[in-house]
């Protein structure tokens, strides 16, 4: 993991491999917007742009807040879009339950190897969940 204090903006990275594939992750903390990059390909795939519907301090359950995404660049639609849905709002719900009275959106990059079963998906889902929150930004 690499840490920078000197740099105005709060910067993390981390590797690890999951399933014997090499996951970069990205975070970045600006002032407006939480920026994170997953991918195994060192690219990003997709972004998507993801708020809090309700800010978690005032939600009746804050790791559950409600939430919208949209696709700004990348495929919006199929499985893997489904997928990169569910981690945008995971990754933002997570942020939320982390700290109740976060109210900038979270933008995704992501890039990802398809997988054909859950359990393949889950497998790769919870490490990747984990090493973000272990790194926040917020």
């Amino acid at each position: 993991m690499a840490d920078s204090q000197d740099f105005p903006i709060t910067l993390k990275q981390v590797a690890l491999p999951i399933n014997d594939t090499h996951v970069e992750i990205l975070l970045q903390g600006f002032s407006d917007k939480i920026f994170i990059i997953v991918t195994q390909y060192g690219k990003i795939g997709s972004l998507i742009h993801t708020t809090f519907d309700v800010l978690p301090s005032l939600a009746r359950d804050p790791k559950a807040v409600p939430t919208t995404s949209s696709f700004l660049l990348g495929e919006s639609s199929g499985p893997q879009a489904d997928l990169y849905t569910l981690y945008a709002t995971s990754i933002t719900q997570a942020v939320g339950a982390m700290n109740p009275h976060e109210k900038r959106p979270v933008l995704l990059g992501i890039a990802l190897k398809p997988l054909a079963s859950m359990e393949e998906k889950r497998k790769v889902f919870h490490p990747i969940l984990d090493a973000i929150m272990a790194n926040p930004v917020w």
